[in-house]
């Protein structure tokens, strides 16, 4: 059997050379490549499309192609699985995709061609969860702000929520979507001593220290509300106009998850007419941010450039991971639970 790794900037072909070392004991050619890309913005711009798009928006190399043509295994991050690679890959039974997120696999036609697809929920959980916590603490106490006045020469301890600046301890915070990243936040904010609300219909149950809610009962009581729920179209949007409506005015907003997941623009309505208290986002409906977006212009918003999942262990770890779920394949065994069921 063949497996051939696609690398890329963030988990370059080394990465899953060294996670997958252990076919090899099992009678496994591995073989990997890098996906040729100038830099990390054509890397992002590109996902950036796929995640909104579709696996099809982009036009795999057939220079790349060529090299994958014998593998009956792929593993890839990003680069793209569409249908023009399925079909030259004519020997091709597993794809394992090495992050939660699969949009960047045509799922659909892969199952028409018999090929199963893994993926890597929860890869990069901890990172997440991290940022996540950083991030309300950086808007709700104006870490990022101050940091950036001193540096600039200000010395300015007053900021637009100085009326309402809070402790988190008896705060209610409400996590949409309890999968291994809401579930990794809730745990840390539990240090905290506030009251969690969780959010998530197709939770079977949730840590007892979380009280589960119905959207709306989130939206009204949380003074923090972070979205941890994959982008669907049944989620596209989730966050609209009426989901800000609801929000108290002294509430903050956190996204570290999708972008596809808010109305960019009614969020940005909300902020500037102050009908919510402040927001932290890490993922943007275009990206790069220009300097002349209008989220940048606004003194009650903390943005970071898509940090949150990005540590040296989330992506060290990862091809290790999916190579652990992937195992049984090569015997035959297709229980894993990061396979990814077609509905």
């Amino acid at each position: 059997m063949k497996l051939i790794g696609i690398g890329d900037l963030l988990i370059p072909a080394r990465y899953i050379e060294e996670g997958f070392a252990g076919y090899r004991q099992k009678g496994v050619q591995i073989e990997v490549l890098d996906w040729p890309l100038k830099d990390y913005e054509e890397l992002q711009g590109i996902n950036l499309q796929v995640e909104t798009q579709g696996s099809e928006v982009y036009d795999v190399p057939d220079a790349l192609i060529k090299k994958l043509r014998d593998a009956e295994i792929l593993i890839t991050q990003f680069c793209p699985i569409t249908k023009k690679v399925l079909d030259a890959c004519t020997k091709l039974r597993f794809i394992g995709v090495l992050r939660g997120g699969y949009e960047n696999v045509n799922v659909t036609y892969a199952a028409q061609k018999g090929v199963t697809v893994y993926h890597t929920p929860g890869r990069n959980a901890t990172a997440v969860a991290d940022f996540t916590i950083g991030m309300i603490l950086s808007e709700c106490r104006n870490i990022a702000r101050a940091h950036a006045n001193l540096k600039a020469g200000r010395w300015v301890r007053d900021y637009v929520n100085a009326a309402t600046v809070p402790d988190l301890e008896d705060k209610t915070v409400g996590i949409i979507g309890m999968g291994q990243i809401g579930r990794k936040v809730a745990k840390r904010l539990h240090g905290f001593d506030v009251r969690i609300l969780g959010y998530d219909p197709y939770a079977d149950t949730l840590p007892d220290y979380v009280v589960r809610a119905s959207l709306d009962e989130l939206l009204e009581q949380a003074d923090f509300v972070t979205i941890h729920g994959r982008l669907t179209d049944e989620t596209k949007g989730m966050m609209n106009a009426h989901a800000f409506s609801l929000m108290k005015p002294t509430a903050y907003f956190i996204n570290t998850a999708r972008a596809g997941l808010v109305d960019e623009a009614a969020l940005y309505a909300a902020l500037k007419e102050r009908r919510i208290q402040g927001a932290a986002l890490d993922v943007f409906e275009h990206e790069p941010l220009k300097e002349d977006d209008p989220l940048v212009g606004l003194d009650n918003v903390t943005i970071t450039p898509h940090l949150a999942g990005g540590t040296v262990d989330a992506f060290l770890h990862s091809p290790v991971l999916l190579a652990r779920e992937m195992e049984g394949a090569l015997s035959g065994d297709l229980t894993s639970r990061c396979i990814v069921r077609q509905k």
